[in-house]
């Protein structure tokens, strides 16, 4: 576990005014071996952002001047794709489904169970460094690239680009795209995508599924073309079929 932790060792900026549920965090985020900086305000955590590189966002939503989803449009807008973890009371449906379409990666919500979080973050930060894994002979390959026409993935560079034009996608995204490309024509369920993407079995976040996929169609469009690298298959999945 202690090798884990230090291949993974992260820098974090931690975004919650609550005081005692902050050293908790504080406390199991630096057990894992990251070093993380708190802040307790939406305008002190874009102003830090402006002044170093950080490797994760753990944000509240409810900070004393505004909502800390604010700060993931900001840093979206901006092209800015760090992993964003919220950690919010907020258990709507419709409140995870706007952090979601806000591009963040992913939402626990108050109380939260420590392994769970802890959990959580080794996963986001799993799917940052995940560059492994090998195309099948359905694409054209060399040792660094997956080509379908049009679309190229790069994983060890973690790059995308869609007919020479950079498609910059958040690590999620990215780890998604990369796993369905692997074998095209396959078709996943939304919990086999859980599964092997987000490394979680519970089905209460299917919309995570759903929202990435949408997010993916979006950027993954070409502006002279109706094609879709990734379709739906009702009643079943997703697929990822290659431009014809």
């Amino acid at each position: 576990m202690e090798q884990q932790a230090t291949n993974l060792m992260a820098n974090i900026l931690l975004v919650e005014d609550d005081d005692d549920l902050a050293e908790l965090v504080l406390m199991h985020l630096k057990f894992q071996g990251h070093k993380v900086t708190r802040v307790a305000r939406c305008d002190d955590a874009l102003t830090i952002y402006q002044q170093q590189a950080f490797d994760l966002l753990v944000l509240d939503r409810g900070l004393p001047d505004g909502d800390g989803l604010d700060i993931c449009h900001h840093l979206r807008q901006e092209q800015n794709w760090t992993p964003v973890l919220v950690l919010t009371a907020r258990d709507s449906e419709m409140d995870k489904v706007d952090g979601l379409e806000a591009g963040v990666d992913d939402y626990i919500t108050k109380p939260f169970s420590v392994l769970e979080f802890q959990a959580r973050v080794r996963n986001i930060l799993r799917r940052v460094n995940q560059v492994s894994g090998s195309p099948t002979a359905d694409a054209e390959t060399n040792e660094t690239s997956m080509n379908f026409g049009l679309l190229k993935i790069t994983p060890e560079l973690h790059q995308v680009s869609l007919d020479d034009r950079d498609v910059t996608l958040t690590a999620t995204e990215f780890t998604l795209l990369k796993f369905l490309a692997s074998r095209p024509g396959r078709v996943y369920s939304k919990d086999e995508l859980l599964g092997h993407v987000w490394n979680t079995e519970h089905s209460g976040y299917h919309h995570t599924v759903c929202s990435t996929i949408n997010r993916l169609r979006t950027k993954l469009k070409h502006p002279s073309s109706e094609h879709r690298f990734i379709q739906t298959v009702w009643g079943v999945g997703y697929k990822f079929q290659p431009y014809q």
